[in-house]
């Protein structure tokens, strides 16, 4: 089947340079000069964080997208007319993911504004805003790696990655670096960010959140010893809590909380808790898929997550919200064990973290463990290999700890790949592998010459 994705008119980028986010001489504007004034540059991206932000960390509107794209909620029986407000599936949203990537450069513009022109680099305040421009510009290009670029499976030989702008040049047209540069970029960035070590905590980006991002950089890389020693090492400092203390964590919309070490949407004023209800409220027209309830088979009154997640009439009862927080740590570290053929401690470390969340649970042995569901859509693991009962517990255990924290999506993207298909009037939608890597911004295309858009896309004038 031919793929064909109307991007965007070729009439509307005509006058638009793709290095616009480039462009640090604007009319009627300076380059700034103080700490102060390069710092301002950067508390404007992290207060947008603080009020929930769409690019960088995420908010509730571009977490519910990711968990309507997937498989956890169930969009064939979705509810009408409020059931319009949320998409379909990925092909409602491909076109628009071009000003996810613009965004993302807009950002590493302001980085690489401060890293290249700030002068005041000894003192305190010259050393934290140094530090959080190189984190923002090393998670900007784990998203960018994560959204743009084809998975790693197994082997990311000849895979390709993003332009890596890391200076000022107007004239410069970067192409495409490999996957591994890419990783590269986004690890040397956060790396540099932890040595600065940064004390303010208004920059948000401090040593531990930059070896979180480190943790899920090489976790996407399939680097999974480094994956797993950034995990062990913040989980020695955050760790696993359950009970109560998780209930009450997973049930605060703005609050950071529990064991949460980074997240976004902190703050709150009455039009943004009208925006965040509506939302919420909106989502109760899709209901939850019926294979994601089944995962809690048996465990439905023991399975603290059951009841925070599932309501009433198979609706959405949790919060949803976009951290970074030790179980996840504890999912990447447990995981990467197994890809190390280090199946004892990931058994060990999957067991641990149901013992925070079910009531009285028997630990898994390896001969105990459940078989793998046939029926499951995810069929292969991260390297390419057919699931044994470990992985499929590992994977079904971050989907249940993980859900409408919008990344069941990307559990697809890193898992093989899964077409699906939904229906709605009379017409059938289907998600392709291809559709999992959103294209590259059109206008970088027509005024770069030679940069390579991702396979499955063409321009329909």
């Amino acid at each position: 089947m031919k793929k064909i994705l109307t991007i965007i008119s070729v009439l509307a980028v005509t006058a638009v340079s793709c290095t616009d986010y480039l462009d640090i001489k604007p009319y009627g504007k300076t380059i700034p000069k103080t700490a102060d004034e390069f710092a301002s540059l950067l508390h404007y991206h992290l207060n947008e964080i603080d009020w929930g932000e769409e690019v960088i960390v995420g908010n509730i509107n571009s977490v519910m997208d990711l968990e309507c794209y997937a498989d956890n909620l169930e969009s064939i029986l979705t509810q009408y007319p409020q059931g319009n407000f949320l998409p379909l599936y990925i092909g409602d949203h491909l076109s628009s993911k071009q000003e996810l990537y613009e965004d993302l450069y807009k950002i590493i513009r302001d980085c690489n504004l401060v890293l290249g022109y700030l002068e005041e680099r000894d003192t305190r305040l010259g050393q934290d805003v140094l530090g959080t421009a190189y984190a923002l510009r090393g998670v900007c290009y784990y998203v960018l790696l994560k959204n743009f670029c084809e998975p790693y499976e197994g082997d990311a030989a000849g895979k390709l990655g993003v332009p890596l702008v890391t200076e000022f040049d107007m004239e410069a047209k970067p192409l495409r670096s490999t996957f591994a540069q890419t990783v590269g970029r986004a690890d040397e960035d956060l790396r540099t960010a932890i040595s600065y070590d940064i004390q303010d905590p208004v920059y948000r980006f401090n040593s531990d959140v930059a070896k979180g991002y480190l943790a899920r950089l090489h976790f996407w890389a399939g680097n999974y010893e480094k994956a797993a020693g950034y995990a062990s090492e913040l989980l020695q400092k955050y760790p696993l809590i359950g009970g109560e203390a998780y209930k009450a964590m997973m049930e605060s919309e703005i609050e950071k909380t529990g064991n949460m070490i980074f997240k976004s949407y902190v703050i709150a004023e009455s039009s943004h808790q009208i925006s965040y209800s509506g939302y919420k409220s909106t989502i109760l027209s899709r209901p939850i898929s019926r294979r994601f309830i089944d995962l809690f088979a048996g465990e439905e009154t023991s399975d603290i997550r059951y009841g925070i997640s599932v309501g009433a009439d198979r609706v959405n009862n949790k919060c949803a919200f976009a951290c970074l927080r030790s179980a996840e740590l504890q999912l990447i570290m447990m995981e990467s064990y197994y890809h190390m053929g280090r199946e004892t401690d990931a058994l060990s470390a999957l067991n641990e973290l149901r013992r925070f969340r079910v009531t009285g649970v028997t630990d898994y042995t390896m001969e105990t463990l459940p078989p793998v569901n046939a029926d499951d859509i995810i069929k292969q693991d991260a390297e390419g290999n057919a699931l044994t009962p470990l992985i499929y517990a590992i994977l079904c255990e971050r989907r249940k700890e993980l859900y409408m924290e919008g990344d069941r999506w990307y559990e697809l993207k890193r898992n093989g790949r899964p077409e699906m298909w939904t229906a709605k009037n009379s017409r059938k939608f289907t998600t392709y592998s291809y559709m999992y890597t959103f294209p590259i911004s059109i206008r970088d295309l027509e005024l770069v010459d030679g940069l390579v858009q991702n396979p499955g896309y063409e321009v329909v004038e």
